[in-house]
């Protein structure tokens, strides 16, 4: 019991001024971009089953084909470079289907892009815009990670500059659960509020 006391007392002596995360959050919000993906329209042609009004009205052998044009699709997120020279990884279901990829950076340039790869299984994306000095931030390993650890999720969904929100590190290695089938993943859960299209 003593002992517990004397683990106590030291816990609530060790530093517990805030955390500064701005140092953090100054190196990444400029590596965090706005990707706006467009599917252009296309032409779709329907065949339609023959009905009673095509034989009295129609074509007597029923049927028919039909064209129509979709409307173009918009999509946003966010997605982070990871190298100088304009490498972004983002979330594949951002991308997928995209005819035209714009990136928009912290500092409102704006980017046309190219994807490079892809893997739906993982909702990874990989994609290129052309420059050779643009902010990045390095890979970590999350070998060194802590659970408790002070973590910050930032993105650009609408385009609005960066947002940033903190957190800390609530576990390591959670699997993905689609259903009844258990993925090969392993994912770190955190409990920064991370809000939609912040990829």
């Amino acid at each position: 019991e003593q002992n517990t006391y004397a683990q106590t007392a030291a816990f609530n002596r060790i530093d517990a001024k805030p955390v500064d995360l701005t140092q953090a959050a100054e190196l990444s919000v400029n590596a965090v971009v706005h990707i706006r993906s467009t599917q252009l329209s296309k032409t779709k042609t329907i065949r339609r089953a023959p009905d009673i009004f095509d034989f009295f009205f129609g074509d007597p052998r029923g049927g028919g084909e039909r064209q129509y044009q979709t409307q173009p699709r918009v999509g946003f997120g966010s997605g982070v470079i990871i190298s100088k020279d304009g490498y972004i990884i983002t979330n594949n279901h951002v991308v997928a289907g995209a005819t035209e990829v714009s990136v928009t950076l912290n500092n409102n340039k704006e980017y046309t892009a190219t994807v490079v790869g892809a893997d739906p299984e993982t909702d990874i994306a990989l994609i290129k815009i052309e420059g050779d000095d643009f902010k990045y931030v390095s890979f970590g390993s999350s070998d060194d990670l802590k659970v408790g650890e002070w973590v910050l999720a930032v993105g650009n969904p609408f385009n609005l500059t960066s947002t940033v929100t903190a957190g800390i590190v609530s576990a390591k290695n959670r699997a993905n659960i689609v259903g009844e089938a258990k993925s090969l993943q392993s994912f770190i859960q955190i409990d920064a509020a991370v809000n939609p299209g912040n990829s």
